[in-house]
């Protein structure tokens, strides 16, 4: 069972590699272009003009040839003196001048008098026989087929984009006539003309008309005319030798993309499944990595781990998150419900009094509670949803300042250059006012908060400093902490914090890029005089 679930697996397998729309495209792109490149070399238009010009050449060299000869040796003067051709006499060099050529072009000479009357054809020499001839029959074959198949093919190829298309047909009437002819009767006036007419499908007639002299007067016209199936042969030799061709590319085309297909579509499809696993968030779901690879699957895997990765330490932080709120919320619960249930047995109104104050207090410490784990836990939502803008700090820290209660805070600027960030304003100030807020209360005299805002590099630096104990070695980051609080007693100033303040100003400067951090200022003899809090938030163009 489980060998045919295996099996079963690999047949799905394959069916989905071979329906994915990413190898289709793959092909199709590669094909078109294997395709259009192999079309363009079968049109051989250039090719076959070439050979077409060849051929007139080497049929009007003959016919010359035959012209100089006619005019020579077979040239009879008549009554009146005038010159005129002898048939008789032409007939038999005519024929010998044929059969040296005959096994290299297929060659007919047709000779016509002055007055456009034919006088000699070669096809009607004795020996030289009809126009009907006779080849072995190919044996019988698939391979033979197949062949004959492909002319076929390529004649079509040959029709659908022939070139010359203005070639006009052949025709031969029975009674020929120079008339029938418009190079002889050129030839006739003392031209040479070439022309080209089509049989159709069996390929072209190839015809040099050339006037036959006696000195410089034209005595007639002779016209050679070769058969064009020699070179719709080698036309075709050479579209089969780029089909051969075209086929192995074709061959190396597709296996190549269906290589680099299931090579893309593959980790793709993988990467997809496992995305799919960790979305219903049952257990934690690994990624797979494919950086090695050095490519952009490679940097999607990276991206998608690290995404997953915030995911599941997202998560993490939620859980702890909450825990931690449930024990911060369990310890002003457990305070308010000893108070109510002490004062409801108190019977002396004053003690009742004084237990029913530290409830209030007590309700309204977690009704601050609450308030701060809201905006801490909105913070990622507010900044999703809002664009930044433009931020003044020193206007921003000089507001927050004015808020202040006398003796306020004393600000130094040590540079005249923009302040100017990109964030959300009321963000930055209530991050200003958390620091001012915090080195206040650990101060222990009015006044002895200090700020100093400055230009460091593409930064923008607030500074804020204060005169109180400073921070306990090794918690420079613990304070940081959610509802972390180590404070002095104070008359009770340490249960007005939720210890969330400087949790939620870090988390802010980071959604601005920036960071803050705490340190303590050494005084001259070594020891502590103060902590320091410094936001860094990068600048940007006034």
């Amino acid at each position: 069972m489980a060998r045919r679930g295996s099996r079963q697996a690999v047949r799905r397998r394959a069916r989905r590699w071979y329906r994915s729309p990413l190898m289709r495209r793959l092909l199709a792109v590669n094909l078109l272009a294997l395709v259009i490149l192999a079309a363009s070399l079968l049109y051989l238009g250039g090719y076959k003009r070439e050979l077409i010009e060849t051929e007139l050449r080497l049929v009007e060299a003959k016919g010359r040839t035959i012209a100089v000869a006619l005019g020579h040796a077979s040239i009879e003067l008549l009554a009146d003196g005038e010159p005129a051709l002898d048939a008789k006499s032409a007939e038999p060099l005519l024929r010998r001048l044929i059969e040296e050529s005959r096994l290299r072009v297929r060659m007919r000479v047709r000779v016509f008098g002055p007055d456009g009357t034919i006088r000699l054809d070669s096809r009607r020499f004795a020996g030289f026989g009809p126009a009907v001839e006779s080849e072995p029959l190919p044996p019988a074959g698939g391979a033979d087929m197949f062949q004959a198949a492909l002319h076929w093919l390529l004649g079509l190829f040959d029709l659908a984009f022939r070139e010359i298309e203005t070639i006009e047909p052949y025709r031969e009437n029975a009674e020929q006539k120079a008339s029938d002819y418009r190079e002889v009767e050129g030839a006739l006036r003392g031209e040479t003309e070439q022309v080209v007419r089509s049989l159709g499908a069996r390929g072209l007639v190839l015809s040099v008309a050339l006037p036959i002299r006696d000195f410089k007067r034209v005595v007639g016209a002779a016209m050679v005319s070769a058969d064009g199936r020699a070179i719709d042969e080698a036309v075709s030799e050479i579209r089969l030798q780029i089909l051969s061709a075209a086929g192995v590319a074709l061959v190396v085309t597709v296996l190549l993309t269906l290589y680099m297909a299931r090579a893309i579509a593959r980790p793709l499809r993988d990467l997809a499944a496992t995305a799919e696993r960790v979305r219903p968030g049952y257990g934690r779901v690994d990624i797979q990595d494919l950086s090695g690879r050095n490519d952009e699957i490679g940097d999607l895997s990276a991206a998608l781990r690290r995404m997953t990765g915030a995911l599941w330490e997202g998560m993490e932080e939620t859980e702890k998150f909450a825990a931690d709120v449930s024990h911060e919320l369990r310890t002003p619960l457990a305070s308010t419900y000893s108070a109510a249930e002490t004062a409801i047995r108190e019977d002396d109104p004053a003690r009742r009094r004084k237990l029913m104050r530290i409830v209030l207090d007590d309700v309204r410490r977690l009704n601050r509670l609450i308030d701060s784990v809201a905006d801490f836990s909105s913070l990622g939502a507010q900044f999703s949803r809002a664009e930044s803008d433009p931020v003044d700090m020193r206007r921003a820290v000089e507001a927050c300042i004015d808020a202040e209660c006398p003796p306020r805070p004393a600000l130094t600027v040590e540079t005249e250059e923009p302040f100017i960030v990109r964030g959300l304003e009321d963000q930055l100030v209530r991050v200003i006012r958390n620091l001012i807020d915090n080195a206040r209360s650990f101060s222990p005299a009015p006044g002895g908060v200090r700020l100093l805002l400055a230009r460091q590099g593409d930064e923008v630096v607030l500074r804020v400093d204060d005169d109180g104990p400073g921070i306990q070695a090794g918690k420079e980051e613990t304070i940081f902490d959610r509802f972390y609080t180590d404070r002095p007693d104070a008359g009770g100033r340490g249960e007005r914090h939720s210890g969330l303040g400087l949790a939620i100003s870090r988390d802010i400067a980071r959604l601005h890029g920036g960071s803050i951090a705490a340190s303590n200022r050494p005084d001259a003899d070594g020891g502590i005089q103060g902590a320091r809090f410094e936001l860094r938030v990068p600048a940007a163009e006034a």
